[in-house]
């Protein structure tokens, strides 16, 4: 297992929502919107890094990579931005994509996380 099993008892963390929520000022159906998107465009996201990982195609590696990082920041979804980090910084230790599909447990670790991001997002706040 990986330094981010500690993350399985709180994936989310809502003071990151509270701060999107006060940004754009206190209105919530356009948070709820953005967490709905960032849910459904979730499984894509780390779909789309297999594929650019197994096609060796770094340029849409770290696009995707880039892509889940930042969305997943916007929503507080802490064990997924930190793993979305770290793979981000593995691409860009690769010298070239030639290496790309040796980081693939990295992505398989990302998609053990998915569900209960999803399970907390869509959990009514207490």
């Amino acid at each position: 297992m990986s330094e981010y099993d500690e993350c399985t008892d709180s994936l989310v963390d809502p003071a990151a929502l509270s701060e999107l929520r006060a940004e754009l000022g206190g209105d919530e159906s356009i948070v709820s919107n953005f967490v709905r998107n960032y849910v459904a465009m979730l499984p894509w996201r780390v779909a789309r890094l297999h594929h650019a990982l197994d096609n060796l195609d770094i340029e849409d590696a770290m696009d995707a990579v880039l892509s889940l990082k930042t969305s997943s920041h916007m929503v507080g979804a802490i064990c997924l931005r930190r793993l979305a980090t770290e793979l981000e910084l593995s691409m860009k230790l690769l010298p070239n994509g030639d290496h790309l599909g040796e980081l693939s447990p990295l992505v398989d670790e990302i998609d053990a996380f998915v569900f209960g991001t999803i399970c907390q997002l869509e959990a009514p706040l207490p």
